[in-house]
C-alpha cells in the first residue's frame, strides 16, 4: 500500500509539467528526486484498520464451505450438463464419452494416465487410427488431447465435425442420413496438459503416475489442482503401442504390460 502511494505521489508530481506541455523538462534525475520524496511521504501514510476484515473473513470461509458442499456441486454439475447438452447436444458424448456411463474399469491405478496428444493438423487416417488404438484398450484413463477448438473457439461446428470424423467407427458414414456408431475413445480439449507436459509437437504421448486432482470437475493439468509424481513423454509418428511399450521398458511398468497384453475387443 505504501509503495502504491509513493508511486501515485510521483505520478501527481509529474503531471503539473506533462499539462504544461513541458515534457522536455522531465528527466530521469528528476524522477529519482520525486519518488525518493514520495518515499519519504509514504512512510508518514497510516493505513487506517479495516474494521470489516474480520466479518469479511467468516463470509468468505462460509462462501467457501457453500461451494465445496455436495448441493452446491451438485447443482453445479447438472449446470454443466444442461450447458453441455443445448452446446454440443448428441455430439457431447463425443467430448465426453464416459459421461453418460457408469465409470469402467481398466488395467491402469486411479491414479495412472496416459495422455495421446493430437492436432487436426494431422493425417486424418493417422488420428484416426489413434482413436481405433484407444478404443482397442479399453481403459477409461487413456484420452485424446486435442490443444483447442478447430478454428478457434468462436466455431464450434468445425470441432464437431472433426471429432465425429475421428471417432466415427465406420468413416463412410453419413451422420446426416442416419445415426453413426462411435468408437469408446475418450477425447479432450484441454491446452493446459499441453502446457503442464511442454508438448511442442504431435503427436505425443505421456504418461503420468501419483496422479492426486483435487476437483475431478477442473483440469487434471492445472498444478493448483492435480499433482503427479513422475511423468515420462515420448513423441513420433509410430502406433500408440509402440509408443506405450518404449515408456514400458523406460519404466517397468506393471500396469502398462498388463494393458499391453490383454487389449479389449473394441475394433
Amino acid at each position: 500500500m505504501r509503495r502504491l502511494c509513493a508511486q501515485l505521489t510521483v505520478v501527481l508530481m509529474v503531471i503539473p509539467a506533462v499539462v504544461r506541455g513541458d515534457t522536455s523538462r522531465i528527466g530521469i534525475p528528476d524522477v529519482e528526486v520525486s519518488l525518493d520524496k514520495a518515499h519519504k511521504i509514504a512512510e508518514t501514510v497510516t493505513i487506517p484498520t479495516n474494521n470489516s476484515e474480520v466479518e469479511m473473513t467468516k463470509i468468505a470461509e462460509k462462501m467457501n464451505a457453500y461451494y465445496r458442499s455436495p448441493e452446491f456441486q451438485g447443482r453445479l454439475k447438472s449446470e454443466a450438463e444442461r450447458i453441455k447438452g443445448e452446446l454440443f447436444g448428441d455430439a457431447s458424448v463425443r467430448f465426453y464419452p464416459d459421461s453418460k456411463s457408469p465409470a469402467a474399469r481398466g488395467k491402469l491405478g486411479s491414479d495412472e494416465r496416459i495422455y495421446l496428444f493430437i492436432s487436426s493438423a494431422m493425417p486424418l487416417q493417422t488420428v484416426r487410427n489413434y482413436a481405433a488404438s484407444v478404443a482397442r484398450l479399453g481403459d477409461p484413463n487413456v484420452t485424446l488431447v486435442m490443444r483447442g477448438f478447430v478454428d478457434g473457439m468462436t466455431k464450434i461446428q468445425p470441432t464437431i465435425r472433426f471429432i465425429g470424423s475421428v471417432l466415427q467407427r465406420d468413416p463412410a458414414c453419413n451422420p446426416t442420413e442416419g445415426e453413426c456408431e462411435m468408437l469408446p475413445a475418450g477425447l479432450a480439449i484441454d491446452p493446459l496438459l499441453f502446457r503442464r507436459y511442454g508438448i511442442d509437437r504431435v503427436p505425443a504421448v505421456v504418461y503420468a503416475k501419483g496422479l492426486k486432482a483435487d476437483d475431478a470437475a477442473l483440469s487434471e493439468g492445472d498444478s493448483r489442482n492435480a499433482t503427479i509424481t513422475e511423468h515420462h513423454t515420448v513423441y513420433g509418428d509410430a502406433s500408440l503401442e509402440y509408443l506405450l511399450d518404449q515408456i514400458r521398458k523406460e519404466t517397468g511398468s506393471q500396469t502398462l504390460a498388463a494393458l499391453l497384453v490383454a487389449p479389449t475387443n473394441n475394433k
